[in-house]
């Protein structure tokens, strides 16, 4: 804080490198510099302000991309905006979020064996966008003058409709975090967003989320059983548990019903729907998370969702400490990361590079990144 004064001067320097990286053809690049945007907006909001335009048209494009780390990011900084600019951001926010999250149901058809004949298809995949860093792109492609960073970004797949919607769901999540939550974004501590505003959008959301049309519609639903657990709370118990959970439940109990054999519901999507109803019932009660089930089949599906969770945990192995207490395979009574960001927000609520960010979701548990077991073995 004491350095602020002394960098203050370079920031519309650095804010102008940052803008370029926007159109950097590796998707690190563009995803670390909405993150760092944000954070300038946070720290340094006068010197910001000139660009903010230009900036939010940049983080909305990102909020598409295609990408989904990139997407999640663009809706951190969006929040980050929130935090810095208060009503005004959060006004403008709202549009682009009622805009874009019913765009999966433009998204055109297609059959899974359509879309596994297209992933083989070598024509289908030329000139597309590299996903990897993309270090070797600039080496294999002659530069130009009108050539930025390490691609010129003029080589990309089209963006698909239901990326927007999946933007969405991140973008909701960061509202929730950091206006739903005591000591938000506008400093009083009183809530911003209030349930005029954000049950039709919840209602949108579910709404949207029942679409099965294609094949990438399961990878939404992901995002959605991922992110609703952060959501409820920041919620809070009482308020979730009394407008919002009865939304979920149908859907919910539909994707873990597609777990059984010979069901085509991905196993990605079952696994976080499972994860969601663990949580949501640790968060309600799982005696009345079940008891919000309206059908006997609903009350079925979650009991046998539940008991294979149980024998999961039961199976798994306690390994053996280390001096210092730490043990590669979790033992009991170390405290996990419950929420589906993980290692992307720091116990204060901060985006994945470790930066606090005020609004943070209170009571939550994340682990530091580097920190987690996997990360160490």
């Amino acid at each position: 804080e004491e350095y602020k004064v002394f960098l203050a001067p370079f920031v519309p320097i650095l804010l102008q490198a940052l803008l370029m990286c926007f159109h950097d053809e590796s998707w690190p690049v563009r995803d670390e510099a909405c993150l760092a945007c944000g954070i300038f907006c946070i720290a340094y909001p006068e010197e910001c302000e000139p660009e903010l335009p230009i900036l939010f048209q940049r983080w909305t494009e990102q909020l598409t991309d295609q990408i989904w780390s990139v997407r999640e990011d663009a809706a951190v900084a969006l929040g980050d905006a929130i935090t810095a600019y208060g009503t005004s951001m959060t006004d403008q926010v709202l549009v682009v979020l009622r805009r874009d999250l019913p765009c999966a149901k433009s998204q055109p058809a297609m059959t899974q064996e359509e879309y596994k004949r297209r992933q083989n298809d070598i024509d289908s995949h030329t000139d597309s966008q590299l996903y990897s860093c993309g270090s070797l792109a600039p080496k294999l492609r002659k530069g130009g003058a009108g050539r930025i960073g390490c691609g010129d970004c003029q080589v990309t797949r089209p963006k698909a409709p239901w990326e927007a919607t999946d933007g969405c769901v991140y973008l909701i999540r960061e509202l929730c975090v950091r206006l739903c939550t005591a000591g938000g974004a506008n400093g009083t501590g009183m809530m911003v967003l209030t349930d005029d505003i954000l049950l039709p959008i919840m209602e949108e959301l579910v709404d949207v989320c029942r679409v099965r049309h294609f094949p990438q519609s399961d990878d939404l639903r992901t995002t959605l059983w991922k992110q609703l657990p952060v959501i409820a709370n920041a919620l809070g118990k009482q308020r979730f548990k009394r407008i919002y959970l009865q939304l979920f439940l149908e859907l919910l109990m539909k994707n873990l019903d597609g777990s059984r054999p010979g069901g085509s519901t991905s196993q990605l999507s079952v696994h976080a729907a499972g994860q969601c109803a663990g949580e949501l019932g640790n968060l309600v009660g799982n005696s009345i998370f079940r008891g919000r089930l309206e059908e006997d089949w609903q009350g079925q599906v979650f009991d046998r969702v539940m008991e294979e969770r149980r024998q999961r945990m039961q199976r798994l192995p306690s390994g053996p400490v280390m001096e210092d207490g730490f043990s590669p395979f979790g033992p009991s009574g170390v405290m996990m990361p419950t929420s589906p960001m993980g290692g992307r927000l720091n116990a204060s609520g901060g985006s994945r590079i470790g930066v606090a960010s005020s609004g943070g979701a209170t009571g939550s548990q994340f682990v530091t990144p580097g920190t987690s077991p996997v990360d160490v073995l």
